[in-house]
C-alpha cells in the first residue's frame, strides 16, 4: 500500500511539473503578448492567433536548441516544421 501511495506522488509530481505548470505559464506568456485586448477578444480573433503561433514558434525552437542546434538552425528547422504542419 505505501509503495503505491509512493507511486502516485510521484507519477503526480512529474505531472505538475512537466505538463501543468509549463502550460500555466505558455498562457500567460499568450495574455501577456495579447495584452489589454484579452479582456474583449474572442479566440478566432487574429490577435489571439498571432500570441499563439508565437508561442508555438517559440516551443518548437527551444525543443531544437535542447536537441542541440544553434539559435539560427533551431529557427530555420522550427518554420519549416510549422509550415508544414
Amino acid at each position: 500500500m505505501e509503495i503505491l501511495i509512493l507511486i502516485l506522488v510521484v507519477v503526480g509530481g512529474w505531472v505538475l511539473f512537466k505538463i501543468i505548470i509549463p502550460s500555466i505559464q505558455m498562457t500567460r506568456k499568450q495574455m501577456k503578448d495579447i495584452g489589454e485586448a484579452s479582456k474583449y477578444v474572442k479566440s478566432d480573433d487574429p490577435i489571439v492567433s498571432t500570441a499563439v503561433d508565437n508561442t508555438r514558434f517559440k516551443y518548437v525552437v527551444n525543443k531544437y536548441k535542447k536537441m542541440g542546434y544553434t539559435e539560427a538552425e533551431a529557427e530555420v528547422m522550427a518554420r519549416d516544421e510549422l509550415r508544414n504542419s
